[in-house]
């Protein structure tokens, strides 16, 4: 097995195992919430909104510029 299978299975799984927590806090679990109400927590405190900022600034960084 390659790096490259490796990276790319590893990086499904997450995606998976994302799309199933959400779909879980969609259906009302109770350990489990969807994440529309955790941004919307988070965007509650000042230092929530900073993270939120920070963490989106990151993202579009490594991922949406080029």
């Amino acid at each position: 097995m390659t790096a490259y299978v490796v990276i790319l299975v590893g990086f499904v799984s997450l995606l998976g195992a994302m799309v199933a927590v959400e779909m879980a806090g969609r259906a009302g679990r109770e350990p489990f919430r969807p994440v529309s109400c955790v941004v919307e927590a988070a965007l509650a405190s000042r230092l929530g909104r900073w993270l939120v900022w920070a963490g989106w600034l990151w993202v579009g960084f490594h991922f949406l510029a080029r």
